[in-house]
């Protein structure tokens, strides 16, 4: 049996363990993790801290996780936080419920109005102007002709064009749009939130734009998800929650999943040539893989709603159980030599992306929009290399890379 780790040397909640990540272990304390699966697959970690849940209980191994996410009635969503955040920019405490938060027939309702924005014709139709949006992100970045940080100029600009389409955001509207999101999505590093009064501005801005577009949907009707949650009439509370939740959650992911992606394939000679080689037509395995190592959020909570035993420890019920992701898209259980970066892994059984009744709506535009990235930027460079160190976002619950400075030279 390992020497027990205190919470303390493990971490697995400290936002300088993720920024202070390991560039060789994908940013991610995989140590850790591993300690977590193998000797307190249910661990108990307290927090003293007013912006902190006081307690949560860690599940880290694979199928343990998938267990918690596919049984909402033993661990539900709307009863308490949805990461280790006391605070939350969704949910009934802030008047602001979303599918995040939601259970049984209510979520399973709000679910079928957003998901008649990701028709497969929907989603198809979406591809031609991901690869305009694409080629107007890269060409801007080549021609400047000296190194750049490939988050700000690409992976951050490419989601925030992409999302604006499916969620119905006018493009003269997202440049705020995504600036508000951004000021809550990494609420602890004072690079880009400054202090909780600019988060809370955000959120409030943010609340006050949903119902602004709600009302231009109403008029002025599309195939996006805001004119599908207009003509359902879901009330002001829903609207305003559900914006949230789909700008923070699509955009965050997608931007997060390209910049550990490319750094991971600077790292890999051989995983780049490989993608060079598809470029023409990626498969779908590379973003999945790349989606996997990059776990964009680390976790996830639910709330027990009964007393339950899991592996001999007794969870009360009330007790906030954290669905460790980051761990289990490392457990050598559900995948063959996990901390390998492999492009052509299959079957790929990635927790990123969710199991259960939540499991992201986005997950296949998500998927596109990275592949049809990739495809574009490769086909127009020869080579792309480091211009520095990449650093990493300061928080522990969301993955984000804040610099990724990179030198690439066109085909």
């Amino acid at each position: 049996m390992a020497t027990k780790m205190s919470q303390a040397e493990l971490g697995v909640f400290n936002p300088e363990t993720y920024a202070n990540g390991d560039p060789a272990t994908f940013g991610l304390p995989l140590e850790s993790f591993k300690y977590l699966r193998e000797e307190e697959p249910v661990c108990l970690h307290k927090f003293d801290d007013p912006l902190l849940v006081p307690e949560l209980y860690v599940v880290s191994r694979h199928e343990d996780i998938e267990m918690v996410d596919r049984d909402s009635e033993t661990y539900a969503s709307g009863l308490n936080s949805v990461n280790f955040w006391a605070f939350a920019p969704i949910g009934d405490a802030v008047g602001a419920p979303a599918m995040l938060t939601q259970d049984g027939e209510k979520h399973r309702e709000t679910r079928r109005i957003v998901s008649r924005a990701f028709t497969p014709k929907m989603v198809k139709g979406l591809e031609d102007k991901f690869r305009e949006y694409a080629v107007a992100v890269i060409e801007p970045a080549l021609a400047k002709g000296e190194p750049f940080n490939f988050i700000d100029d690409i992976a951050h600009l490419m989601p925030m064009q992409a999302l604006g389409d499916v969620l119905g955001v006018p493009e003269e509207d997202r440049p705020k749009f995504f600036h508000w999101v951004d000021q809550f999505a990494a609420p602890f590093d004072t690079r880009i939130t400054p202090s909780f009064e600019d988060v809370g501005k955000a959120i409030m801005e943010l609340f006050g734009y949903a119902l602004d577009l709600e009302k231009l949907r109403k008029a002025q009707p599309g195939d996006d998800i805001m004119s599908k949650i207009a003509e359902a009439g879901l009330p002001e509370g829903e609207v305003r929650g559900n914006v949230v939740l789909l700008a923070s959650g699509a955009a965050e992911s997608t931007r997060t999943s390209l910049g550990h992606g490319l750094h991971e394939l600077m790292r890999r000679p051989d995983q780049m040539a490989w993608l060079r080689e598809h470029a023409d037509d990626i498969p779908l395995t590379a973003a999945q893989e790349i989606v996997r190592i990059s776990s964009p959020f680390t976790h996830l909570c639910r709330t027990t709603t009964k007393d339950v035993e899991l592996h001999g420890v007794e969870l009360k019920a009330g007790s906030i159980v954290a669905m460790l992701f980051a761990a289990g898209n490392f457990d050598t259980d559900a995948f063959d030599n996990p901390n390998d970066f492999d492009l052509t892994r299959s079957p790929n059984p990635h927790l990123s992306f969710g199991r259960g009744p939540h499991s992201c709506l986005g997950k296949h535009v998500a998927a596109l929009e990275i592949k049809i990235l990739l495809e574009e930027l490769l086909q127009r460079t020869k080579d792309i290399r480091p211009a520095g160190p990449i650093s990493y976002i300061r928080d522990a619950y969301s993955r984000g890379v804040y610099q990724l400075p990179v030198t690439m030279e066109a085909a």
